[in-house]
């Protein structure tokens, strides 16, 4: 019987943890953006976005280190906890693109107003 190398519970909840933990100061950094952004605030919006990327950055790093063992052939046992992590991940990064749009409307509405 061949010995399989497999990730641990314990680590792939360490990992779905941090990468959940990340992705939701991500989310902060975003609505904090926003509202900054509406208030006409941008350089501190723009700020907010880059704390958010950089949060999310680290969320993507924790999430694809577990992927990258499983396309070497080590076995990731499963875990809907990864699954939710995955989803939050995918989910603040939308937001963060959609946010991104609007911090544009936002400095072009400023623009016709002041223009």
């Amino acid at each position: 019987m061949e010995n399989i190398e497999t990730v641990e519970r314990d680590d792939l909840a360490m990992v779905s943890m941090g990468a959940i933990l990340h992705a939701g100061n991500a989310r902060e950094a975003i609505f904090k953006a926003a509202d900054k952004a509406s208030q006409g605030e941008f350089v501190q919006a723009d700020q907010m976005m880059q704390e958010a990327n950089d949060e999310l950055i680290a969320a993507h790093r924790a999430q694809t280190s577990t992927l990258q063992k499983e396309a070497e052939g080590i076995e990731i046992p499963y875990s809907s906890l990864f699954g939710h992590a995955q989803d939050h991940v995918m989910t603040v990064k939308t937001e963060h693109n959609l946010v991104k749009e609007i911090i544009k409307l936002y400095k072009r509405l400023e623009e016709k107003e002041n223009g």
